[in-house]
């Protein structure tokens, strides 16, 4: 007997609980970042002096990056498209602000005479920074031309881009992280935004295997079932 077993798709509880444990992982890198990161800066007198000299580029920068970062979450509800669409619009414009302010005071700050780091390290903050914007442009452009999947794929990519801030810095706990100096994490960097870029189709990716991967399982239990 060769019946054969459909493979059982996602509910949309499914999916919303697993929306709900990815926020959740991102919004607990964040706080990681933060505390571990960002506040210690202040207490070190070279970085503290540097972060003092470039504060009209970086205080914006960090408005801005933060704005983008907290509106990511809302602006991927569904229930908050279907329910309010005018909402959400507004912050899709406001997130795009955010970006387009973000994005160039990234570079900026590198070309300031107190921004202590090496060629590489702006070369990468520029990949960065122009990948955020690009996307987001690209995502709002698309927007505007009804092409709703395009829209989707590309905002994708855009915040993506916008957790690389804490992409590049949440293993900063693990030593072989903070020793790989200032060239690797500059790599890294580039590296971590071109996966960010790629998210779109790692998932589909990943979401194939799974497919493939159930499949498989359920016809190994058919064999072994007498």
């Amino acid at each position: 007997m060769s019946a054969t077993k459909s493979i059982p798709l996602p509910t949309a509880e499914t999916n919303r609980r697993l929306k709900y444990a990815l926020w959740t992982v991102m919004a607990l890198a964040a706080t990681s970042v933060l505390f571990y990161s960002e506040i210690p800066l202040f207490r070190q007198p070279q970085e503290k002096a540097q972060l003092h000299a470039l504060r009209w580029v970086l205080i914006p920068h960090a408005i801005a990056g933060t704005i983008a970062f907290i509106l990511g979450p809302l602006q991927f509800s569904s229930r908050l498209r279907r329910r309010h669409t005018r909402l959400h619009r507004n912050l899709g414009r406001l997130y795009a602000f955010s970006v387009s302010l973000a994005a160039p005071l990234a570079i900026l700050s590198t070309a300031h005479a107190h921004y202590p780091k090496a060629i590489y390290f702006r070369i990468a903050i520029a990949i960065q920074a122009g990948a955020w914007f690009t996307a987001t442009g690209i995502g709002i452009r698309a927007a505007m031309s009804r092409n709703i999947a395009a829209h989707r794929t590309w905002m994708v990519r855009s915040y993506a881009v916008t957790f690389t801030f804490i992409g590049t810095r949440v293993l900063q706990p693990i030593p072989a992280w903070n020793h790989l100096g200032r060239f690797w994490f500059a790599v890294a960097i580039i590296c971590i935004t071109c996966m960010a870029l790629l998210t779109p189709q790692l998932a589909r990716s990943g979401r194939l295997f799974v497919t493939r991967l159930a499949g498989l399982l359920l016809q190994v239990q058919h064999h072994r079932q007498p």
